[in-house]
């Protein structure tokens, strides 16, 4: 039989027989009329039509969609607090629980006031009333001291019936914020000390990064150097201690540091200093970062 939803099944000859009855039936459920032993009509209620029309097919239950949307409540780690227009608390959920050690039957119906009322959330407190009281929304970072210090990203809106407060934990994120600023300072810095080249290359061996400096040194593009082996950068007679240098620096993570030919100047090879250190992702060895500069006892090495 045809995959039909729920309801009654009668056959054509009843229906018309009997169709009171089935009409005061439809009023609550369909009931599907069958021909011949096929289901292809059925008889429905004006306002169940009316809400297949507009693409809802079910009478919502506001009972289960109130369970459905506090489970999914639990489930996120966003903190988040719903309060009331007097922002009395509606609903906080696991994850703000868990963080300010509270149950829900506790704080549900008390003023929020309460429940922020340590030092550490004064300001977010100070901002939900803000937000109350201007209807506008409201972002900062909020740093909240405790047994390891945690940055806090805080979101307060208004929505009908009264305001959200949405919390989320962005140390990691604030952290390598900080550290990408730092080694964007660093490559600046390097870019901007004469005879300094810079790049990096992967665990294979090729370079998938020259500054502009080092495209200089050896008089090309910097296009023509991303891609090709580390090694080859250097003279024949380097080539073999530099790839046995790779290869530690590769499998155990070993820096290494020496003079070597740098090839494809116009004046042939160029003596240099070259420098490589491991460079390390979260799952392990991602390649190597290298410096390359004047050797040490050249008299253009920056002074310290």
């Amino acid at each position: 039989m045809e995959d039909i939803p729920s309801g009654q099944i009668v056959t054509a000859t009843a229906l018309i027989r009997h169709f009171a009855v089935h009409s005061r039936h439809a009023l609550h459920e369909p009931v599907h009329i069958m021909n011949h032993g096929h289901i292809n009509l059925s008889l429905i209620s004006t306002e169940l039509f009316l809400r297949l029309s507009n693409g809802q097919q079910s009478v919502p239950d506001t009972g289960h969609l109130a369970a459905r949307f506090d489970i999914l409540l639990d489930m996120i780690a966003t903190q988040v607090i719903l309060a009331d227009q007097q922002l009395n608390l509606i609903r906080i959920n696991l994850a703000a629980r868990k963080r300010m050690e509270v149950s829900e039957e506790d704080v549900r119906g008390t003023p929020v006031s309460q429940l922020l009322a340590g030092q550490d959330y004064h300001f977010a407190l100070r901002a939900l009333e803000r937000v109350r009281d201007t209807g506008v929304a409201e972002e900062f970072e909020l740093n909240l001291p405790g047994r390891r210090p945690l940055i806090f990203r805080f979101q307060i809106t208004p929505f009908p019936g009264g305001f959200v407060l949405l919390a989320d934990e962005i140390s990691d994120r604030v952290t390598l914020r900080d550290q990408d600023a730092r080694t964007a300072a660093y490559e600046d810095l390097i870019d901007g000390l004469p005879g300094l080249a810079r790049g990096a290359f992967n665990i294979r061996g090729s370079v998938t990064h020259a500054s502009p400096a080092l495209a200089q040194l050896i008089g090309t593009d910097e296009s023509r150097i991303v891609g090709v082996r580390f090694a080859t950068l250097f003279d024949a007679s380097n080539r073999g201690t530099i790839g046995d240098a790779m290869e530690s620096l590769l499998t155990s993570g070993t820096p290494f540091g020496m003079a070597a030919g740098l090839v494809g100047s116009d004046a042939g090879s160029k003596a240099i200093w070259v420098h490589a250190a491991p460079l390390r992702s979260a799952d392990g060895q991602a390649g190597g970062i290298f410096l390359i500069g004047p050797p040490p006892e050249d008299d253009r090495l920056p002074a310290v």
